[in-house]
C-alpha cells in the first residue's frame, strides 16, 4: 500500500530531501564563466592640488570705468546690476613669503547702467584682485603646478547716482584659486562576486515530531 504522507514512499519513511545547488554567488570565482579571474591593478590620472588660497569681500567698493556708454547718454549714472561675464586671467605678481604665490586676478564685468534719462545699457569692464595662494605641498614641487582660478560677482548694495564715466560701485566678490598637477593614483582590484556568508548548520527535519 502506498504512504500519501510528504515525500513518503511505501515503507512508511519519507524521502530524503534534495540537496540545494549553491548560490551562484557563494561559488568561486573561477567556477563561474561570467566571473572573469581578476586584472591587474593599473593607474589614472587626477588633478593633486598643490596650493590653495581665497578672497571673498562681503562689501567693497571698486572704481570701475564707464567709458563704453554711447554718446547719448546723460549723467548721472546709476549701475543696476553687477555680473562676471567670462573666466578670468591673471598673471603672476611678486610675492615675499616663499610658501606662496601671489597671483593678480583681473575679472570682466557686465554692469547695467541707466543714465538720467531712464534708458538702460549694458557695459562691459574689468575690477583687479590679488589673491595668495598657501602652498600645503613641499614648495620645490609647486613649480609644475597649473593656476585655475573661479571667481563670481554681484552686487552688494544700491549703488549712488555718479556724473562722470568713472565711478566706484559696491561689489560683493569670492575668488577661489587652485594650484593642480597631474598625478598617477592606483586603481583598486575589483570584486567580482561579494564576500560569501558563513555556513550554519541547517536544523533536523524529523516528519514525526511535527506538531
Amino acid at each position: 500500500m502506498k504512504d500519501d504522507r510528504r515525500g513518503g514512499c511505501g515503507c512508511g519513511r519519507p524521502a530524503p530531501r534534495p540537496a540545494e545547488r549553491p548560490s551562484p554567488c557563494c561559488s568561486r570565482p573561477q567556477d563561474r564563466p561570467d566571473c572573469a579571474p581578476p586584472q591587474p591593478c593599473g593607474e589614472y590620472l587626477m588633478q593633486r592640488i598643490l596650493a590653495s588660497g581665497r578672497v571673498y569681500r562681503r562689501r567693497a567698493c571698486y572704481p570701475v570705468s564707464l567709458n563704453a556708454l554711447p554718446e547719448q547718454a546723460q549723467p548721472p549714472f546709476t549701475v543696476l546690476e553687477a555680473a562676471s561675464c567670462y573666466a578670468p586671467c591673471w598673471e603672476e605678481a611678486p610675492c615675499r613669503d616663499r610658501w606662496g604665490k601671489t597671483l593678480l586676478v583681473t575679472i570682466p564685468l557686465t554692469l547695467r547702467v541707466r543714465d538720467g534719462n531712464g534708458c538702460v545699457y549694458t557695459v562691459s569692464t574689468e575690477i583687479q584682485e590679488e589673491l595668495r595662494l598657501r602652498c600645503i605641498t613641499p614648495a620645490c614641487e609647486c613649480w609644475r603646478g597649473q593656476p585655475m582660478v573661479q571667481a563670481a560677482v554681484r552686487l552688494a548694495g544700491r549703488s549712488c547716482p555718479c556724473d562722470c564715466t568713472r565711478c566706484d560701485v559696491p561689489l560683493e566678490v569670492c575668488i577661489e584659486g587652485y594650484l593642480i598637477a597631474p598625478c598617477a593614483v592606483g586603481r583598486p582590484e575589483p570584486s567580482c562576486c561579494p564576500r560569501p556568508l558563513p555556513w550554519y548548520p541547517e536544523p533536523i527535519y524529523d516528519p514525526y515530531n511535527e506538531k
